[in-house]
């Protein structure tokens, strides 16, 4: 069964921290705005150095995501999104199709995968190495987050001739992981799960992901 995924904006993304938004007319909203992009550029520039340390020590042939943030207030406009991955294994089969609905939505996939989740230390905080079955449409807080989506999903989908990306930012790889790929992926926590503890996994923790698609509909 296929299920809509919405896309969502970095800007919906840097959003999601404004809730302590002071609704007096006389609030200064660009300069709050502000601090919240500072925070994030603060972020993931307190993350960098670790990931790529972690990159040459780690991975064999790494690839930079060179997908940028777009900042509205801060001088500096850009940041790179701070991805790194690998590509473990090709696809044994390139028959899946990742399918735009609208504009605004895509359409997403079943799986069956096996996957683990470290922190920088090597130590494991999720896992599965049988195989199970996974649903992006169960909307699972603990597991689900936005690196998967960069993971999975390629860069674009057409629809009606319109580049639709993921959370408007887009997938790492230009056709997304189909049957037989397997990827290794380390993501900033921003992409993670932010400044939120989630089980054995600290708040504000960069992760490195290994996915091995054996089935995807």
């Amino acid at each position: 069964m296929k299920y809509l995924f919405s896309i969502l904006s970095v800007a919906a993304l840097l959003a999601t921290t404004f809730t302590a938004c002071n609704k007096s007319d006389d609030f200064d909203y660009e300069e709050y705005y502000k601090q919240q992009e500072q925070a994030v550029d603060s972020l993931l520039s307190a993350e960098k150095l670790k990931i790529e340390n972690y990159v040459d020590e780690h991975f064999d042939n790494p690839i930079e995501d060179t997908v940028s943030i777009k900042y509205s207030y801060l001088s500096k406009k850009t940041a790179k999104r701070g991805i790194w991955y690998e590509i473990l294994s090709q696809p044994t089969d390139n028959t899946y199709e990742y399918k735009a609905t609208s504009s605004q939505q895509l359409t997403v996939p079943t799986l069956k995968l096996k996957y683990t989740a470290k922190l920088l230390n090597g130590t494991v905080v999720q896992s599965d190495l049988q195989g199970g079955q996974y649903s992006f449409s169960s909307n699972s807080n603990n597991l689900f987050n936005q690196a998967w989506h960069f993971a999975f999903f390629p860069y674009t989908v057409k629809f009606n001739a319109i580049d639709v990306k993921i959370h408007g930012l887009g997938g790492l790889t230009k056709d997304g992981l189909k049957k037989g790929s397997k990827i290794r992926v380390i993501t900033p926590s921003l992409w993670a799960f932010g400044g939120t503890k989630v089980g054995d996994i600290p708040a504000n923790s960069p992760l490195v992901y290994e996915f091995e698609v054996l089935e995807i509909q």
